[in-house]
């Protein structure tokens, strides 16, 4: 690796059974004057980091896990599994939001729907009511005619009787 400029050299043993017991999990080397030397670890948020250089990350063990932190941010860097995990969270919300959008939506048309029924049944009712308020007028003026009619020959049947009574009383039968 020295041959070919590799700055940094790692070791990792993600289960600590390669290297002999007490060697860390993680090593870090660094080439110096054609050789490498050990990197020093450091504790940093309660984990054992080293600083590559080389990547700009600190780097740390995680259960059997290789992780990567920004110095600069504070923040891991995500593996593939946590970002694959994530973009199927994600995308399950994404189908769930659309699934509440879709019923939504239909809701939505059912009450437009309900509302355009219910619309059309007032008109009904409105053309239905004015038609009976048509006809009540219509059956009022013609109570109205015919009283004025029965008025008209209940004093035209007084007059009458009232003639023959005269008639009478100048005419005895």
């Amino acid at each position: 690796y020295a041959a070919m400029g590799a700055r940094e050299y790692w070791l990792f043993d993600p289960t600590g059974d390669t290297y002999p017991h007490g060697t860390p999990q993680l090593q870090g080397l660094e080439l110096a004057g054609g050789e490498y030397r050990p990197l020093e670890s450091r504790l940093a948020d309660g984990e054992r980091m080293i600083r590559s250089e080389v990547l700009g990350l600190d780097v740390y063990v995680e259960g059997e896990l290789l992780r990567f932190r920004n110095p600069a941010t504070g923040k891991g860097v995500r593996h593939r599994p946590e970002i694959e995990a994530a973009a199927e969270r994600a995308e399950a919300q994404a189908r769930q939001e659309a699934a509440q959008r879709k019923t939504a939506e239909a809701r939505a048309e059912t009450a437009e729907a309900r509302a355009k029924q219910e619309a059309a049944q007032r008109k009904t009712a409105e053309a239905r009511a004015k038609q009976e308020a048509e006809r009540a007028e219509k059956e009022a003026a013609q109570a109205n005619r015919e009283a004025t009619a029965r008025l008209a020959a209940e004093a035209r049947i007084a007059e009458l009787e009232a003639a023959l009574q005269r008639s009478r009383v100048g005419h005895p039968p």
